[in-house]
């Protein structure tokens, strides 16, 4: 991997890698910035508590289970690049079996989750307006629900070509990059849509 002492941001596009850990840090204090600032407007505008569908328990599961392999995704490999600049021994080893649950689980989530996570679709995943129940999910988890969704597959889609002897090493660090960044993402999403998901339970939304 290419080392930058000091990148600058016209070498972003050249070695995106170099730039990780900053803007993983930043991506991180923004997520709790952001997390502050909602809970501060939502507390002061007090929107109506909606009735909506309790969980089944497959849907419970698909979720919890997704968000544990996010949590070991994000952990061993956003520790262990500010910590020692990259994965080595049993932290790639837990990396990798993360990997593996979490290749399984996402097409779990979207074939559980998509229909009731449409924009407009309420509880029962159909636009109702006669319906009972309000939409199981506010704008917010919807969005980062389909964040998850598409930056899971473009990691899963950039590191499984690393894996076979097929590409130059230009082309498997820009491989790596497109595989941190959109792991950075789904990781953040997956913090943002767990906040949600409380402020929902807690009545605010």
């Amino acid at each position: 991997m290419t080392h930058i002492a000091n990148p600058s941001p016209e070498q972003f596009m050249l070695h995106p890698n170099a730039w990780f850990p900053r803007i993983l840090l930043v991506a991180l204090v923004a997520a709790a910035i952001v997390i502050v600032l909602y809970l501060m407007l939502v507390l002061v505008a007090r929107p109506p508590r909606m009735r909506r569908k309790k969980w089944s328990w497959w849907e419970t599961l698909v979720y919890l289970a997704t968000l544990l392999t996010i949590s070991i995704l994000g952990t061993t490999s956003f520790f262990t690049v500010l910590r020692y600049g990259g994965m080595h021994g049993w932290w790639l080893f837990a990396h990798m079996c993360g990997a593996g649950a979490f290749v399984g689980m996402l097409p779990l989530l979207a074939l559980t989750w998509f229909r009731v996570n449409r924009f407009g679709a309420h509880a029962d995943g159909a636009v109702n307006p006669m319906s009972e129940y309000g939409p199981r999910f506010f704008w917010l988890p919807k969005f980062t629900f389909w964040l998850i969704v598409i930056g899971g597959l473009a990691a899963c889609v950039s590191m499984l070509p690393s894996m076979l002897p097929l590409f130059g090493t230009d082309t498997l660090r820009q491989l790596l990059a497109i595989h941190r960044y959109s792991g950075l993402l789904v990781v953040v999403a997956a913090l943002l849509h767990f906040y949600s998901i409380l402020l929902q339970r807690a009545g605010l939304r």
